[in-house]
């Protein structure tokens, strides 16, 4: 699961800052890496995942003050639910499905409303589903 969120997370990132690009210096930037770093060292080899990525994304911030928040990490694993992380990244639905994320919610749409949406989707596809099946039925007669 980590590792989804993880991709939903550069996804997200990507559409924010730009592709590969270094954010800024400020106390946003440092809650996004810890956000990140929190998510990396559950991985395997997730420290130098986490050292990596603060390399590229955040290289303003010192190396003591990187391997202090890959320990506290590692120490304390913070896990956020959908929604919670949603209302941290303000990650709207538009934005949401325009990036295919599935693992953060939104801020504008509640859980119970995109299960019900996700339900709904569901039994349109097997109505669609069931007509095609029975359409190739009747052809093949």
């Amino acid at each position: 699961m980590a590792a989804i969120r993880i991709a939903d997370l550069l996804r997200w990132l990507a559409d924010v800052s730009g592709g590969g690009a270094e954010l800024e210096p400020s106390q946003w930037s440092e809650g996004i890496a810890r956000i990140f770093v929190h998510h990396f060292v559950v991985l395997a080899d997730g420290n130098r995942r986490a050292a990596e990525w603060l390399a590229t994304y955040c290289p303003w911030i010192e190396t003591r003050d990187r391997e202090y928040m890959i320990t506290e990490a590692n120490h304390c694993p913070l896990k956020w639910s959908a929604d919670k992380l949603a209302w941290k990244l303000a990650l709207t639905d538009a934005r949401r499905t325009h990036l295919k994320i599935t693992t953060i919610g939104a801020i504008d749409v509640s859980k119970e409303q995109r299960a019900k949406r996700r339900k709904a989707k569901q039994a349109e596809l097997q109505r669609a589903l069931r007509a095609k099946r029975k359409a190739d039925r009747v052809n093949t007669i």
